[in-house]
């Protein structure tokens, strides 16, 4: 029964994931249409910003997941002060950073970035509406802990992949209704995503009812931040390493570039559709377990993780050029598909290492995470400014990837998940690496390259079902075997 509910967790996470990917997929040949490639530039700039002051809510989202998952089967009563002490925090310092984000965003948009001088006055006039954003996606995630501590993941994807798709979605029927100007784009964006957190508050006060909206306690708020502040550095240094690229390539090659190096680099993250499902499924039971317990669970779901991602991965290496080609087309898909074919690659090392990551957060060692990710900054700079220089774009591609690359090996041994069995893993990553350097050296047309993904594909799941314990099983139970009994891999 346990086993059952993790897997029916595990897809609603996945589905729940792929509908707001195909809405975003459909509606960014629209944006660049509509609005041009210069002010998609823009958007994601501003998007940018309001990851790296995701910081200031001092990992009380995180702390605050933690925290009601260990209380999963406590009363509404224990839980509350927990809820409400999170929800007002991360609301004043939402409103704090908002006050940060303004006067910086203009500095790094206005005076940093390489705007067109035509869309200068534009762009003032409409991003006061983005500093807006910060609060509101800051209530969201104690929101969204509220309803994962419970395992109510059908609710937190429906109401997360709601919220995903009308601010893709909206933005485009305003465009449509007032033109095509930033100061549309981003006030929708906005009132789009305020609706939706309004309903997602209705719907954890049904949950944790009856709540008490004075329930602020100061002890909870000093065990949060105990806990959250390690959370907030890897908050602060992550989105800066994952996105800092966009930023020096607005500053070194222009914005266009910017528009160029984004759209492979949400194509790549989006394809992490598997690993996020798995950790975000994954974290409360690991917040719960022992400490055995839990690295077994997570050494047998990195294993899984990594063939069953690598499927996805290695075929999407060679097939994205052609795909950027159908999607987008033109001069822009020559430009963008070695990037993509790069951040394929990392974008499937990055996933799997969400599970050692979510592990050490877990079982209450943050400290960890964060003190790796303040390890890699300077060496990371250096090698993204070298790179950009010599490479350009697929410079910038190759400078995250090595780093994400390098952060799961840290965060595998660090958090005790290597043993005898983790050379079933190399086989997965010769694979993706052949996958890659065929996709850079090869030129390849439509039909070859839709051949070259489904030989990479077959040679992941044969991989897979040889050396992946969990994905063998699996395949024994939908295609059962004369006298083969099935064994259960992961339990509850």
């Amino acid at each position: 029964m346990a086993r059952n509910k993790f897997s029916t967790n595990f897809l609603f996470n996945v589905f729940g994931s792929i509908f707001p990917i195909v809405v975003s997929l459909g509606t960014v040949p629209f944006y660049l249409h509509l609005i041009g490639t210069d002010r998609y530039g823009i958007v994601a700039i501003s998007w940018i910003l309001l990851g790296y002051l995701g910081f200031l809510d001092f990992g009380l989202s995180r702390a605050s997941a933690n925290a009601l998952a260990q209380l999963g089967h406590a009363s509404s009563r224990e839980r509350s002060p927990v809820l409400m002490t999170a929800f007002y925090s991360n609301l004043g310092l939402g409103a704090l950073g908002g006050l940060i984000l303004y006067p910086i965003g203009d500095m790094v948009l206005l005076h940093f970035v390489r705007i067109p001088p035509d869309l200068m006055a534009e762009t003032r006039h409409a991003y006061p509406w983005m500093t807006v954003m910060l609060p509101l996606g800051m209530i969201n995630g104690v929101a969204t802990g509220a309803m994962e501590s419970r395992e109510r993941f059908l609710l937190s994807n429906m109401l997360n992949s709601s919220t995903t798709m009308a601010g893709q979605i909206i933005p485009l029927v305003c465009i449509h209704i007032w033109g095509p100007q930033l100061t549309v784009v981003l006030p929708a964006i906005v009132l789009s995503r305020l609706g939706m957190i309004v309903l997602a508050y209705c719907v954890v006060m049904v949950l944790e009812w009856p709540i008490r909206p004075l329930d602020f306690d100061v002890t909870w708020l000093k065990r949060l931040l105990g806990y959250g502040s390690w959370v907030s550095i890897s908050s602060l240094i992550n989105p800066l390493l994952d996105t800092s690229n966009q930023l020096i390539i607005g500053a070194t090659l222009g914005v266009t570039s910017v528009g160029q190096y984004t759209v492979p680099m949400n194509l790549a993250m989006r394809s992490q559709v598997v690993a996020t499902a798995l950790a975000r499924t994954l974290f409360p039971r690991l917040s719960r377990a022992e400490r055995g317990e839990a690295v077994d669970l997570t050494r047998r779901a990195t294993s899984s993780l990594t063939y069953g991602f690598g499927l996805i991965c290695a075929p999407g290496i060679v097939f994205s050029g052609a795909f950027l080609h159908m999607w987008v087309g033109g001069n822009f898909a020559d430009v963008s598909r070695p990037v993509a074919e790069i951040l394929m690659f990392g974008a499937w090392t990055n996933g799997i290492a969400f599970l050692p990551y979510g592990l050490l957060q877990g079982q209450g060692r943050p400290h960890i995470t964060a003190k790796v990710s303040m390890v890699e900054i300077l060496p990371f700079f250096c090698v993204l400014w070298l790179f950009i220089r010599w490479w350009g774009l697929p410079g910038a591609a190759a400078a995250w990837t090595l780093r994400v690359t390098i952060n799961l090996v840290a965060l595998y041994l660090l958090s005790d998940c290597l043993s005898r069995q983790t050379w079933r893993l190399v086989p997965g990553m010769m694979i993706m690496t052949g996958a890659l350097v065929v996709s850079l050296l090869v030129p390849m047309t439509l039909l070859v390259s839709a051949g070259a993904a489904a030989v990479a594909g077959l040679a992941m799941a044969f991989a897979a079902y040889r050396l992946d314990p969990g994905l063998h099983d699996m395949v024994r139970r939908l295609v059962p075997r004369a006298g083969g009994k099935p064994r259960v891999t992961i339990t509850g």
